[in-house]
């Protein structure tokens, strides 16, 4: 089994390369805002759109236009990756299954003052390399790259951003995942708060560093810096490109910080089990702690990260009742924000509320597993986790489970 991993490198283009880059972002924005019109523009004709094979006609025809010279320059296989990004956006945007809104118009850098428009070019016929420190993107050349890492396998997009005063590129590869685990050998819950980042039935918990939070003293100063500047002027920009870097930098250290507690999640237990948040809603009430503590980025990365390793991801669903069930008898208590720690009503057992949180949720997608017939429960090991009064579970994988079974019969 392959997954589409995307890798982050840092780019260091030439005065000549970054205006290139400038322009081909501007004429990938260019070519969404054209495109979006006239499908506006057919749609209030005959309520019909213009999808991917119309519009990629639609962009061989304006070539020919002194008007829209720009679109020859640019590359042609970047103009239709924007061709079908806004057939995706558009059927994503009218469909009723989906929770995504209609595309809208992306704004230019006259308006938001910030060179940070994207475009995406395809890998066709090895046009993207890399190789002697440099990545050879189409009609712009060879551009100097950090690699940080080796490549997987071969490049199949490459997408250039300009963010937080640094050059970025995106490059997706195909990374073959591990063979499935016949034998599971552990599995645990994780609840995910604003307090602690992260609290594993299998006591593995991950604080909440705050990266906002520690950084707002500065932000605080250079905001109100900005405000006393004219805008527009040479203090002003230099001023707002020191804002720019610190957010980027708050940026930089959540995303250090989220594949590391998605590492370690998934080197801990071959089943994890999270609780699907609803992340929108909670933003409503404490919008800034939570969009400081990336609750639901950490689940998507470990998502894949446990696939990678062979093992298997369950989200229990956001309206199971996990919070104040006591981890010893399972009893339901009624508990506001500021109770951390409970006693049981029934049994007496004191709890800590986010751990109690966690087993619930370990026990909720154990059952849902097994109901689903996706595992099945074997033995319980020893381990040296019983030592310290954490059972260790074993299951293994239905499906293969089955096919043991069916050979034995055929062997008899």
């Amino acid at each position: 089994m392959q997954k589409t991993l995307r890798y982050n490198f840092r780019l260091k283009p030439s005065p000549q390369q970054e205006l290139k880059l400038v322009e081909f972002g501007s004429y990938a924005r260019g070519l969404w805002n054209f495109l979006l019109s006239e499908n506006q523009r057919q749609y209030e004709a005959d309520k019909t759109f213009s999808f991917y094979n119309e519009m990629a006609s639609k962009i061989k025809e304006i070539k020919k236009l002194p008007e829209f010279s720009w679109v020859k320059a640019f590359d042609s296989g970047a103009a239709q990756q924007v061709a079908r990004d806004l057939d995706t956006a558009l059927k994503n945007g009218t469909s009723k299954k989906s929770r995504q809104h209609f595309p809208k118009f992306k704004v230019s850098y006259r308006v938001k003052k910030q060179h940070n428009d994207s475009y995406r070019s395809v890998n066709n016929n090895n046009c993207i390399r890399v190789e002697n420190g440099t990545i050879t993107l189409p009609k712009v050349g060879a551009v100097p790259i950090v690699l940080h890492r080796k490549l997987v396998s071969s490049i199949k997009t490459a997408t250039v951003q300009y963010r937080h005063g640094k050059w970025e590129v995106s490059l997706t590869q195909e990374v073959m995942c591990d063979e499935a685990k016949k034998v599971l050998k552990s599995i645990a819950g994780y609840d995910i708060n604003s307090k602690q980042t992260v609290v594993g039935s299998n006591r593995l918990t991950v604080d909440n560093p705050k990266y906002l939070k520690q950084a707002k003293q500065k932000l605080t100063r250079l905001q109100r810096q900005l405000s006393r500047k004219k805008k527009g002027s040479a203090r002003w920009k230099k001023t707002k490109s020191r804002l720019n870097n610190l957010h980027g930098s708050i940026a930089r250290k959540r995303m250090d910080f989220a594949h590391k507690t998605a590492h370690r999640i998934a080197n801990e237990s071959d089943i994890v089990v999270f609780e699907d948040l609803n992340v929108a809603g909670m933003q409503k009430f404490n919008g800034r702690m939570i969009a400081d503590n990336i609750m639901g980025l950490i689940s998507d990365l470990a998502k894949y990260k446990i696939e990678l390793r062979g093992g298997i991801h369950h989200e229990i669903g956001r309206f199971e009742r996990t919070t104040g069930v006591c981890s010893h008898c399972g009893q339901h208590h009624r508990l506001t924000l500021k109770d951390r720690h409970f006693t049981c009503i029934s049994c007496g057992t004191f709890s800590d509320r986010d751990y109690s949180s966690a087993i619930a949720v370990q026990r909720i997608g154990e059952l849902n597993l097994m109901a689903g017939g996706i595992v099945a429960r074997v033995s319980q090991s020893p381990s040296t986790q019983q030592k310290s009064g954490i059972k260790t579970k074993v299951f293994a994988l239905v499906a293969k489970l089955s096919v043991g079974s069916e050979e034995k019969e055929k062997a008899a």
